[in-house]
């Protein structure tokens, strides 16, 4: 009887440190959540554009100021605005125009260094050397270009074709522009 109630004894211990270490005592730790970013930031918004300059005979001043929004890592879009001013000193009478104007564009990041770029751009002059009548022009821009990122900045020079390649349009194809982008 003795042997009897020592192996019932042992076997509930058994079945105790059994059942004891069978038990997990340490939760599982849960994994953080990647924190989500808002959809607005100001860090995702950019500036910049170009300048453009010639003197003599022909001169012709272009400002077009740009401000972009990162929508995502690689893609972007923005608006920019458009002055445009030329002169041709060679004509009789001289012939000037200003010409104001905008655009919105989309960009898209390809590489580090390599983008693709289309822009819908609107102009008002008068287009016409005989007549100031003032009219619409409008321009749909594709290509890409390269970048050179500098800290929070980048230089960007870009070749587009204007696929509303007319007779009547003042603006060459390819049009090649160099400007920067500048984060805030």
């Amino acid at each position: 009887m003795k042997n009897i109630l020592y192996i019932l004894l042992l076997s509930s211990n058994f079945t105790f440190f059994t059942s004891a270490f069978s038990q997990d005592f340490n939760p599982p730790i849960p994994k953080p959540e990647k924190e989500k970013k808002p959809f607005w930031s100001w860090d995702k918004v950019y500036a910049g554009g170009g300048i453009g300059l010639q003197f003599g005979t022909l001169t012709m001043v272009n400002i077009a100021p740009d401000i972009g929004y990162k929508i995502t890592e690689k893609y972007s879009a923005g608006f920019g605005i458009r002055y445009i001013y030329f002169a041709d000193r060679s004509m009789r009478p001289p012939y000037e125009l200003n010409i104001y104007g905008g655009s919105i564009f989309n960009r898209y990041i390809i590489t580090d260094f390599l983008f693709a770029h289309a822009e819908y751009e609107l102009l008002n002059g008068p287009w016409n050397p005989s007549s100031q009548r003032r009219s619409n022009l409008n321009n749909v821009w594709v290509g890409g270009g390269l970048r050179q990122l500098v800290g929070n900045s980048s230089l960007n020079i870009m070749a587009l074709w204007n696929l509303n390649d007319t007779p009547a349009n003042p603006f060459p194809n390819p049009q090649i522009r160099m400007g920067i982008s500048i984060g805030l």
